[in-house]
Order: structure tokens, then sequence, then C-alpha cells
């Protein structure tokens, strides 16, 4: 073991429990499923001498093809990247404890700046080392996984601190990912039950949940390769779109030859619909904050109608719902601007839950 790693696996494994990075109750999932252990792993930023045994671990772990069981050995790699957010700060302490360039996978495009969804100095081609925290149907790192794929950066390899043993190693290895692990959810339940933190009760009812809730393979049996990736035409994929607004939408962009989605950020109605006589046959959404429109009136959601007819493009009103559901029901059907009379898409913060979509599917199907 590296002189850098200077605890061991049962003394990291210790520390991460004693700072409540593992816990063990009733927790639900973000699936909605109820779990008797929960990770936090994002606690560790505050324990520096931790989060920097915990970068070395999971550097030794990606080397090493004999630690705990992980095959394979990884060489030549040129880059390592985080799965965003929490494995970034490992990432970070590995590239700067053994000179290796890092790159940032974005979650989403910024719509001003480079709009690049990674960030950083790398080459096509080039080999990037994956980090992540929990592995658990590994569907995580394969987004990461695949945005580094689609700018031109190779990924073999990718290193966990935990995998959850539910089905995630095997999703990955058949879509061509090898994952190395630091420790498994048994060596961790053996660990603190021989320590006495847990009892074999609680160490049983976890195995019997993991058990339980094995991801199947079945979504991963495609392996991610630049060579075999097809993309599809905007004709194509209209046929293939099951829901009818995405259909239309990418016939509109088979139709007009575009993908160019204009913001009208603009504050009166006589703006906006000059901004639309000039770029309206090249567009296939236009995007709008009627709530900025100091003129607005019935006509104005009227004439924006005929508009999009005549032009054929989509209207988006970037209105962020995120209220209660029963208020944002009423913001969406109702008050000065009736919004679902008139905009084929809206968008609403997840904040306030699942009630949101919900009562924006109320007014949506009508």
């Amino acid at each position: 073991m590296s002189s850098k790693a200077k605890i061991s696996l049962e003394a990291l494994i210790l520390q991460l429990f004693e700072i409540e990075a593992v816990k063990f109750g009733s927790f639900t999932l973000k699936s909605g499923i109820e779990s008797p252990v929960y990770f936090d792993l994002r606690l560790i930023v505050s324990y520096p001498h931790l989060m920097k045994q915990v970068s070395e671990h999971l550097w030794l772990a990606s080397q090493d093809g004999e630690m705990h069981g992980s095959p394979g050995h990884i060489t030549s790699i040129s880059s390592v990247c985080g799965v965003p957010y929490t494995a970034l700060p490992f990432a970070t302490c590995i590239s700067t404890d053994h000179n290796i360039p890092m790159l940032i996978r974005r979650k989403e495009a910024k719509d001003y700046g480079t709009k690049k969804m990674v960030e950083g100095n790398f080459k096509e081609g080039e080999l990037c080392l994956v980090i992540e925290d929990v592995v658990t149907s590994g569907s995580s790192v394969l987004e990461t996984v695949q945005t580094l794929s689609s700018v031109g950066v190779h990924v073999t390899d990718a290193v966990v601190l935990l995998d959850r043993e539910q089905g995630g190693k095997k999703r990955l290895k058949e879509a061509g990912i090898n994952l190395h692990s630091v420790c498994t959810m048994s060596k961790l339940l053996e660990i603190l039950e021989t320590a006495a933190k847990i009892s074999h009760h609680v160490a049983q009812s976890v195995k019997t949940f993991i058990a339980a809730n094995i991801f199947s393979s079945e979504p991963c049996n495609v392996r991610i390769s630049l060579s075999d990736k097809k993309v599809l035409s905007y004709l194509e994929r209209a046929q293939s779109s099951s829901h009818s607004l995405t259909k239309r939408l990418f016939q509109i962009m088979a139709d007009k030859k575009t993908n160019l989605a204009l913001s009208a950020d603009v504050t009166t109605s006589k703006e906006v619909f000059e901004l639309i006589d000039q770029v309206g046959p090249h567009i296939c959404i236009l995007k709008t904050h009627v709530d900025i429109i100091e003129d607005f009136s019935p006509d104005f959601s009227q004439k924006l109608k005929s508009l999009a007819k005549k032009h054929n493009f989509l209207i988006f009103e970037d209105r962020k719902f995120a209220d209660i559901g029963n208020t944002v029901k009423h913001q969406y059907a109702g008050g000065l601007y009736k919004i679902c009379q008139w905009s084929h898409m809206i968008n609403a913060h997840i904040l306030p839950g699942p009630g949101i979509i919900k009562a924006l599917k109320q007014v949506g199907v009508r």
C-alpha cells in the first residue's frame, strides 16, 4: 500500500461511520424505495484528512488489480473525471496528488459562455478514469461515460468508494466499463459488525434488502463505443418518438433543417413580434418570458400562436414554476397569462416534489 494511504480499509470505514457518512435506520431513497442503509458521503468534504484518505484509497483501487478483488490494471490514463457532484473533491485530490489532469463533466450545458458539457483540456481518443462515490445501478457512471464519449474521450474503467452490490458492476461491465471498488457493501457490513458498530440483525436486514433490490442489466446491453454509435436523423427520431410533442418537435427540425431555439428576452410585444418576423423561418423553438412583457394583453398570446403556426415553431414559456401543486395549477391555467392556452412547453423546479408535476399534468391533459 502506498505511504500516502496511512490508514487501513477497516479504519477508513470506521471513520466514515463515526462522522455519519454511513447510516442505518429507515431512509427513503431517490427511487422511492425504503432502505435500511444510507450513504451521505457529501459530509466528507468537511473532514479534509479523511477526504485525502478516501481519495488515495480510490487511486490505489484503480491501480492495484488485486486490491479488494478488483480485476484488471489501469494504465496510460490521461485524465480523471469525478461524477458530479459528490465525487468531484475526490477527483480533485487525485489530480493534484498524482499530477493527472482533471476534466469536469457538467450535468447540463449553460446557455452562455462556451456552453461546454466537458470542461478542461483534452484530446480526442485519450483515456479517462471516472471517479464515483457510490455505485448502485451504475447509471450515474454511464451518464458521465456517455458525456465524455460524446467529445471523443475514451473510458474503460471507473473506480468507486463503495459498490452496493445491486447490479451496477455487472451493468457497467456489459457496457464495456470495468468497475474497481475500494469496498463492497458486504465487506462494509463485515467490518462494522466485527467492530460491534452494528448488530448482526442490522447487517442481515441490509443483506436481505440488497438481495431483493438488484438492478437488471438489460438497459445496458449495448456497449458504449464511439465506432458503434449511430446518429439518428431528426426524421428518424420523430418516427421513433412516442410522445406527440417530442414527435412534433423533431418533425419541425427535420422539415426546417434547424435545431435553433431563440430566447426572446425583450420587454414589449412589438419587440417580440419584430424578432419573430426576422428569425421565425429559421428556428424550431421560441423561448418566452411572458411576465416581463410590459404591455401584455390577450391579443399578445393570440398573435404569438398565429405566428408560431405561420412559421412552424413551438413556444416554450420559461416560467420555472416552483410553488405548491394547487397554486401552480392556477398559475398555469388561469391568472393574467393563461399560459396553458398558448405555450407548447413549460418548465418547473423539482423542489416542491411530485405534486407540482401532477398539478401541471391535470391542466395540460385537458
